[in-house]
Protein backbone atom coordinates (compact mmCIF):
# COMPACT_ATOMS: atom_id res chain seq x y z
CA UNK A 1 0.00 0.00 0.00
CA UNK A 2 1.34 3.45 -0.80
CA UNK A 3 1.87 6.18 1.77
CA UNK A 4 -0.11 8.47 -0.53
CA UNK A 5 -3.39 6.66 0.21
CA UNK A 6 -6.09 9.20 0.95
CA UNK A 7 -7.91 8.86 4.28
CA UNK A 8 -11.31 7.90 2.81
CA UNK A 9 -9.76 5.11 0.71
CA UNK A 10 -7.76 3.86 3.70
CA UNK A 11 -10.85 3.90 5.91
CA UNK A 12 -12.87 2.00 3.30
CA UNK A 13 -10.08 -0.60 3.09
CA UNK A 14 -10.02 -0.89 6.90
CA UNK A 15 -13.76 -1.59 6.88
CA UNK A 16 -13.40 -4.25 4.14
CA UNK A 17 -10.60 -5.93 6.08
CA UNK A 18 -12.58 -5.84 9.35
CA UNK A 19 -15.55 -7.50 7.65
CA UNK A 20 -13.23 -10.41 6.82
CA UNK A 21 -11.39 -10.81 10.14
CA UNK A 22 -13.53 -9.04 12.83
CA UNK A 23 -10.59 -7.47 14.73
CA UNK A 24 -7.29 -5.83 13.77
CA UNK A 25 -4.34 -4.49 15.71
CA UNK A 26 -2.93 -0.99 15.29
CA UNK A 27 0.37 -2.60 14.29
CA UNK A 28 -1.30 -4.58 11.48
CA UNK A 29 -2.88 -1.40 10.13
CA UNK A 30 0.35 0.62 10.35
CA UNK A 31 2.25 -2.11 8.49
CA UNK A 32 -0.39 -2.56 5.79
CA UNK A 33 -0.85 1.12 4.99
CA UNK A 34 2.72 2.25 5.73
CA UNK A 35 1.52 5.25 7.73
CA UNK A 36 2.10 6.46 11.28
CA UNK A 37 0.30 5.20 14.37
CA UNK A 38 -1.34 8.64 14.73
CA UNK A 39 -2.67 8.47 11.16
CA UNK A 40 -4.29 5.11 11.94
CA UNK A 41 -5.75 6.49 15.17
CA UNK A 42 -7.24 9.45 13.26
CA UNK A 43 -8.79 7.04 10.73
CA UNK A 44 -10.20 4.86 13.52
CA UNK A 45 -11.52 7.90 15.42
CA UNK A 46 -13.38 8.96 12.27
CA UNK A 47 -14.83 5.46 11.79
CA UNK A 48 -15.76 5.20 15.47
CA UNK A 49 -17.52 8.58 15.42
CA UNK A 50 -19.56 7.25 12.51
CA UNK A 51 -20.54 4.21 14.59
CA UNK A 52 -18.78 1.77 12.25
CA UNK A 53 -16.01 0.49 14.51
CA UNK A 54 -15.14 0.28 18.16
CA UNK A 55 -11.60 1.04 19.26
CA UNK A 56 -10.24 -1.37 21.84
CA UNK A 57 -6.89 -1.40 23.61
CA UNK A 58 -4.27 -1.88 20.87
CA UNK A 59 -6.74 -2.37 18.05
CA UNK A 60 -10.16 -2.08 16.53
CA UNK A 61 -13.23 -4.22 15.91
CA UNK A 62 -16.48 -3.82 14.04
CA UNK A 63 -19.09 -1.97 16.08
CA UNK A 64 -21.54 -4.33 17.74
CA UNK A 65 -24.36 -1.87 18.10
CA UNK A 66 -27.77 -1.32 16.62
CA UNK A 67 -28.40 1.35 14.04
CA UNK A 68 -31.39 3.47 13.16
CA UNK A 69 -32.58 3.99 9.57
CA UNK A 70 -29.98 6.68 8.97
CA UNK A 71 -27.14 4.32 9.99
CA UNK A 72 -26.53 6.14 13.28
CA UNK A 73 -25.61 4.00 16.27
CA UNK A 74 -28.46 3.76 18.77
CA UNK A 75 -28.79 2.63 22.37
CA UNK A 76 -29.75 -1.01 22.94
CA UNK A 77 -32.18 0.10 25.67
CA UNK A 78 -33.78 3.46 24.78
CA UNK A 79 -32.89 3.76 21.05
CA UNK A 80 -31.34 7.21 21.58
CA UNK A 81 -28.27 8.18 19.54
CA UNK A 82 -24.97 6.95 21.03
CA UNK A 83 -22.21 9.46 21.64
CA UNK A 84 -18.62 8.24 22.01
CA UNK A 85 -18.39 10.71 24.91
CA UNK A 86 -21.01 8.90 27.06
CA UNK A 87 -21.22 5.35 25.66
CA UNK A 88 -21.51 2.30 27.91
CA UNK A 89 -20.62 -1.13 26.49
CA UNK A 90 -21.49 -4.48 28.06
CA UNK A 91 -20.08 -7.76 26.80
CA UNK A 92 -22.40 -10.58 27.77
CA UNK A 93 -21.46 -14.22 28.29
CA UNK A 94 -21.29 -15.80 24.84
CA UNK A 95 -19.74 -12.69 23.26
CA UNK A 96 -22.88 -10.66 22.55
CA UNK A 97 -22.42 -6.94 23.11
CA UNK A 98 -24.87 -4.26 24.10
CA UNK A 99 -23.98 -0.61 23.59
CA UNK A 100 -25.88 2.07 25.46
CA UNK A 101 -26.14 5.85 25.10
CA UNK A 102 -25.09 6.59 28.68
CA UNK A 103 -24.36 5.04 32.08
CA UNK A 104 -28.05 5.43 32.99
CA UNK A 105 -29.13 2.91 30.34
CA UNK A 106 -26.04 0.73 30.84
CA UNK A 107 -26.60 0.34 34.57
CA UNK A 108 -30.28 -0.44 34.02
CA UNK A 109 -29.33 -3.07 31.44
CA UNK A 110 -26.88 -4.71 33.84
CA UNK A 111 -29.61 -5.00 36.49
CA UNK A 112 -32.51 -5.73 34.20
CA UNK A 113 -31.54 -9.06 32.70
CA UNK A 114 -30.77 -12.61 33.69
CA UNK A 115 -27.81 -12.61 31.28
CA UNK A 116 -24.33 -12.69 32.78
CA UNK A 117 -22.05 -9.76 32.00
CA UNK A 118 -18.44 -10.63 31.24
CA UNK A 119 -17.29 -7.00 31.19
CA UNK A 120 -18.60 -3.47 31.28
CA UNK A 121 -16.82 -0.40 29.92
CA UNK A 122 -17.96 3.21 29.94
CA UNK A 123 -16.53 6.40 28.55
CA UNK A 124 -14.98 8.65 31.22
CA UNK A 125 -16.89 11.93 30.91
CA UNK A 126 -13.83 14.16 31.22
CA UNK A 127 -11.23 12.29 29.19
CA UNK A 128 -13.23 10.02 26.89
CA UNK A 129 -11.21 6.88 27.61
CA UNK A 130 -13.02 3.62 28.29
CA UNK A 131 -12.99 2.57 31.94
CA UNK A 132 -14.24 -0.37 34.00
CA UNK A 133 -17.85 0.37 35.03
CA UNK A 134 -17.52 -1.58 38.27
CA UNK A 135 -14.66 0.65 39.49
CA UNK A 136 -16.03 3.95 38.20
CA UNK A 137 -17.60 6.80 40.16
CA UNK A 138 -20.97 8.19 39.06
CA UNK A 139 -22.70 11.54 39.43
CA UNK A 140 -26.47 11.20 39.19
CA UNK A 141 -28.95 14.03 38.63
CA UNK A 142 -26.46 16.88 38.12
CA UNK A 143 -27.30 20.15 36.38
CA UNK A 144 -25.76 18.70 33.19
CA UNK A 145 -28.51 16.85 31.34
CA UNK A 146 -27.12 14.76 28.47
CA UNK A 147 -29.86 12.37 27.40
CA UNK A 148 -31.66 10.11 29.88
CA UNK A 149 -33.21 11.35 33.13
CA UNK A 150 -31.88 11.33 35.75
CA UNK A 151 -28.61 12.26 34.11
CA UNK A 152 -25.91 9.71 35.00
CA UNK A 153 -22.30 10.60 34.29
CA UNK A 154 -19.28 8.33 34.70
CA UNK A 155 -15.78 9.23 35.97
CA UNK A 156 -12.58 7.20 36.28
CA UNK A 157 -11.76 8.61 39.71
CA UNK A 158 -13.72 9.77 42.73
CA UNK A 159 -11.54 12.92 42.75
CA UNK A 160 -12.73 13.89 39.25
CA UNK A 161 -16.33 13.10 40.19
CA UNK A 162 -16.13 15.30 43.31
CA UNK A 163 -14.70 18.21 41.30
CA UNK A 164 -17.52 17.87 38.77
CA UNK A 165 -20.07 17.63 41.60
CA UNK A 166 -18.81 20.90 43.17
CA UNK A 167 -19.52 22.72 39.92
CA UNK A 168 -22.66 20.98 38.68
CA UNK A 169 -24.26 19.30 41.69
CA UNK A 170 -25.70 15.80 41.74
CA UNK A 171 -25.17 12.78 43.94
CA UNK A 172 -21.82 10.96 44.01
CA UNK A 173 -22.25 7.18 43.89
CA UNK A 174 -20.30 3.96 43.43
CA UNK A 175 -21.30 1.33 40.87
CA UNK A 176 -23.43 -0.53 43.44
CA UNK A 177 -25.23 2.51 44.83
CA UNK A 178 -25.83 4.01 41.37
CA UNK A 179 -27.12 0.73 40.02
CA UNK A 180 -29.47 0.20 42.97
CA UNK A 181 -30.66 3.83 42.89
CA UNK A 182 -31.56 3.78 39.19
CA UNK A 183 -33.28 0.40 39.40
CA UNK A 184 -35.32 1.56 42.40
CA UNK A 185 -36.53 4.82 40.81
CA UNK A 186 -37.49 3.02 37.58
CA UNK A 187 -39.64 0.53 39.50
CA UNK A 188 -41.67 3.31 41.16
Amino acid sequence: MSKKTIPSSRQAEIMRWLEEVDTLTIKQLVNKFEVSVMTIHRDLDHLQTGGKVQKVHGGVMLAQIGENREGTAVCSLCNDKISAHTQFVITWEGGEQGTYCCPHCGLLALNGTAKTAVSGLASDFLYGRMINVYQASYIIDSDVQLCCIPSTICFATVTDAKKFQRGFGGQLMTYMTASTHLTTIHRQ
